[in-house]
């Protein structure tokens, strides 16, 4: 049944309260509060009643009930208390006219009408949980375990199972893990009880709630017995409920919680193999805790049979859809390509790199070349620390150092530059693999799994100490690759560039020139060009007379002409005739004048398109 009245409605049987559809966050007791009071509406409730039904057997004061009716005051916007009427000296009425609407009939399969469009992807997901709902209402129920990271999407797919599952008939109750440790014992099985008490009440749900009151007090210190009698009179009761429509409970965040519902949890898991009861469980598996409820959850993951199901990112091919649904705006492919490289497909990631200028740029200039870097909102880049902070000290200054290594690097390349024992070196990578900061090739190279993530802890260091560790860098491995430079001679090179304006500038010009050369020889003239404006930073801080200025910008003209970009080349060959001129250059003089009047006058083609003389 749901209640409404205004624009709110108290759904009985989700045990939630909604404003114009969309969900309000309220605490469990005052929910039950207010939905006492709108079933009540007809009389006065006194206190009395109030804490008999809403703190059975709990020995709590006259302020617990005021706070309760202060939150659910604010809860429906209740600020005059004209809805929420108090009675002095008696109790409390709720004094609007309600209207009570049965639940909507859902179809025994789904149809198109079910299709939820803005769900993207999931497709093997969704399979493996219709496929668990066909098995229980063929009496064989069970687990379904969702994994992946934070903001993957675990509650996303869940929210969108029992969407579906509704429309096929079933009861669908849900409950949330809290990561405040402070939460109550057993407190996932408390929230579903109540709910589906709320939705179906009658001497039967009267009987539970009482019969397993003292699991619904979050009480601790319980003797195994009578554990036990709880844990079973709570499990037959679901059972019991399944032989006239199938149940599924939904469990998000499990691993935040407490070790009483997780108890339950493998009890309850256990004993409904052959009813109509599907769990679903949604937790993170890289979450890095030593704590007692981390190991606990550990535990019940090793001994519980159940269908797992990992989630990872999107693919490439279903992030066009996600942009068209959440920025309404169709990506170009180039862009598309971009995002799911910065992103790994991770949905929250998209969301918030759809926020940034950057995206809003290129969805709406199609003319816009996309930059090579962005400004990273600060929502972004707590979500991401968010996820590295998860990581040991050791593990994350590591990811830091492989960070300014860049988005790709070896185990060599990091030992040579790091000082660590190559065993230590293994063990904090495998703790960045393990939360899926990283990935490793078949070749043996790493790679941050997403380069938002190499981003942020590249931009944690201050602008001098990313330049005092590109330098570092930059002179391990040009010992290092001294016998065979020209195989890396670009990577060095950039190193070298950005160490600037420390380090060694005479080197980064000289290695920057022959990382050019090697570029052009291969006929990657783009790539050339960009060496040579690397070498053109490094003349920055060189003498001003140093002849090599013509070298480098003749050399950058011919790239960019090679490269097919005649307004960069025309510009470049003009700064080289007058640098040519200036140092006395004669044979670079005549290359440079001689090209430049090679390559078409822009002002003329222009003249010529619209038809004025020549």
């Amino acid at each position: 049944m749901r209640l409404c009245w205004r624009e709110f409605e108290l759904d009985e049987e989700r045990f939630e309260l909604r404003r114009d559809g969309v969900k309000v966050p309220v605490q469990p007791k005052v929910l039950e509060l207010l939905l006492h009071l709108v079933r009540a509406r007809e009389r006065v409730v006194l206190r009395a009643e109030l804490f008999e039904t809403i703190w059975a057997g709990v020995a709590v004061s006259e302020a617990s009930l005021s706070r309760a009716v202060l939150e659910a005051r604010r809860a429906i916007g209740d600020d005059l208390q004209e809805v929420l009427v108090t009675v002095r000296r008696r109790g409390f009425r709720f004094a609007l006219d309600v209207v009570e609407r049965e639940q909507e009939p859902a179809p025994a399969a789904p149809s198109d009408a079910s299709v939820d469009e803005t769900f993207v992807g999931r497709g093997p997901c969704m399979t493996c949980l219709e496929a668990r709902l066909d098995d229980a209402a063929r009496g064989h129920g069970g687990v379904v375990w969702i994994s992946g990271e934070a903001g993957i999407g675990k509650t996303r797919a869940a929210d969108e199972f029992a969407r579906r599952a509704r429309a096929r008939g079933a009861v669908v109750l849900g409950a949330s893990a809290h990561e405040a440790p402070a939460a109550p014992q057993f407190w996932l099985w408390a929230q579903v009880a109540r709910a589906h008490a709320a939705a179906h009440p009658g001497p039967k749900a009267t009987e539970l709630l009482e019969g397993v009151a003292p699991l619904l007090d979050g009480a601790a210190g319980l003797a195994s017995e009578e554990r036990f009698v709880l844990f079973d009179r709570l499990t037959r009761h679901f059972i019991e409920a399944s032989r006239s429509r199938p149940i599924v409970l939904v469990f998000d965040d499990v691993h935040w919680a407490d070790d009483g519902s997780l108890g339950l949890l493998q009890f309850f898991a256990r004993e409904v193999r052959h009813s109509a009861v599907v769990i679903v469980c949604t937790y993170r598996d890289t979450e890095r805790n030593d704590d007692a409820r981390a190991r606990a959850f550990g535990a019940l993951l090793g001994e519980s049979a159940g269908l797992a199901v990992p989630l990872r990112g999107l693919s490439p091919e279903e992030i066009p859809r996600f942009v068209e649904i959440t920025s309404g705006s169709t990506p170009t492919d180039e862009f598309a390509r971009e995002l799911y490289d910065r992103t790994g497909g991770s949905p929250l990631y998209l969301r918030q790199v759809l926020q940034t200028e950057w995206a809003e740029r290129a969805l709406t200039e199609a003319s816009h070349q996309l930059a090579s870097s962005m400004d990273l909102q600060q929502g972004l880049v707590e979500s991401i620390r968010r996820h590295v902070d998860g990581l040991s000290a050791g593990a994350r200054e590591l990811l830091t150092l492989a960070a300014v290594l860049g988005r790709e690097f070896n185990f060599t390349e990091l030992a040579l530059v790091s000082g660590l024992e190559q065993a230590e070196i293994l063990n904090r990578l495998d703790e960045g693999a393990g939360a899926r900061v990283l990935l490793r090739s078949k070749s043996g190279a790493y790679r941050f799994t997403h380069a938002l993530v190499r981003d942020v802890l590249y931009k944690s260091l201050s602008s001098a100490e990313r330049a005092a560790k590109h330098a570092v860098i930059a002179e391990r491995l040009f010992a290092h690759y001294a016998p065979s430079l020209d195989a890396h001679v670009a990577d060095v090179a950039t190193h070298f560039i950005r160490a600037l304006p420390g380090g060694s500038p005479a080197r980064a010009l000289e290695l920057s020139m022959r990382a050019a050369e090697v570029a052009s020889t291969a006929g990657e003239h783009r790539v050339a060009a960009r060496h040579w404006s690397h070498a053109t930073q490094a003349l920055v801080h060189l003498a001003a007379d140093d002849p090599r200025h013509v070298d480098v910008r003749l050399g950058a003209a011919r790239a960019l002409a090679l490269a097919g970009d005649e307004g960069a080349a025309r510009e470049a060959f003009a700064d080289a005739v007058v640098l040519a001129r200036t140092f006395g250059r004669g044979e670079a003089l005549e290359e440079a004048t001689r090209s430049f009047a090679a390559l078409p006058d822009p002002a003329r083609a222009h003249e010529r398109a619209r038809g004025s003389p020549a």
